[in-house]
């Protein structure tokens, strides 16, 4: 009776007990790899219909700048710095793939990529202004992180190369009940949606193409192997402590 007890016990430990190999990122990414670059052929994002893009025309003159600009939103919440005013003032490219931009007018800026984008209306300022200065940014920009992490939520992202690491870090990593093998990134594209598989302890992960975002990317941490029995060890420990009791008990009167 007690061997089985304690083939049980034994068994139980294995399933509950994580590899070390699993819980350490890149585990295979040694010292003399530290200068190697790993390529990642992800295409830099192209705006689509229905992306809000914050878009600033400057120059030297306050006034002459207002005009090519919305006015900025009046309260104590909303300044040219906050996201909240940034919302307001930007500009909803249309079904047509365009934004109506103030005296600078209509651009088609679908289909092109940020750095197209800031080219295309900086050449159109320079068409009205002498030295202007032009600010671009995709202000819908966010990741969802789901799964296994301390804070799962929707993130904005203020960079255009965010990764898989740096959204989860912003979700305060992985739990201990996460799998660092089992990522899956989901991205969506107008064909449909992409679903790409990441193994965050292999070095390969750093050539994926998941591993850098895209917006409105979502990145799922899958639940680690042994993740019920962890989470339930409590209870089994209250029943094993049970059992080992009754086997003593019946061992005891057999004994009389």
């Amino acid at each position: 009776m007690f061997k089985v007890l304690i083939a049980t016990i034994f068994i139980m430990l294995l399933s509950g007990c994580q590899s070390n190999r699993n819980i350490v990122y890149f585990k295979n990414l040694d010292a003399t790899e530290n200068n190697k670059v790993f390529l990642n052929k992800n295409d830099p994002y192209r705006i689509k219909t229905n992306d809000i893009l914050y878009v600033r025309v400057l120059s030297t003159s306050k006034e002459v700048s207002e005009l090519y600009n919305n006015n900025p939103t009046l309260g104590v919440t909303t300044t040219l710095n906050s996201e909240a005013d940034q919302y307001v003032n930007s500009f909803s490219v249309d079904k047509d793939g365009d934004i109506v931009l103030p005296v600078l007018g209509k651009l088609h800026v679908a289909g092109l990529t940020m750095d197209e984008s800031y080219e295309l209306i900086q050449d159109q300022a320079n068409e009205f202004l002498i030295n202007a200065t032009v600010v671009v940014r995709l202000m819908n920009y966010k990741t969802t992180v789901l799964g296994e992490v301390k804070n799962p939520g929707v993130y904005s992202v203020y960079n255009n190369q965010a990764t898989v690491l740096e959204v989860i870090g912003r979700a305060g990593d992985i739990t201990e009940f996460g799998s660092k093998k089992d990522i899956l990134v989901i991205r969506p594209t107008e064909e449909g949606s992409k679903t790409y598989e990441l193994d965050l302890t292999d070095k390969s992960a750093l050539s994926n193409p998941g591993f850098y975002l895209m917006p409105n990317d979502i990145v799922y941490v899958k639940p680690a192997n042994g993740k019920a029995f962890r989470t339930n060890l409590p209870l089994w420990s209250l029943v094993l402590s049970s059992f080992t009791t009754i086997i003593v008990l019946l061992q005891y009167f057999d004994n009389k």
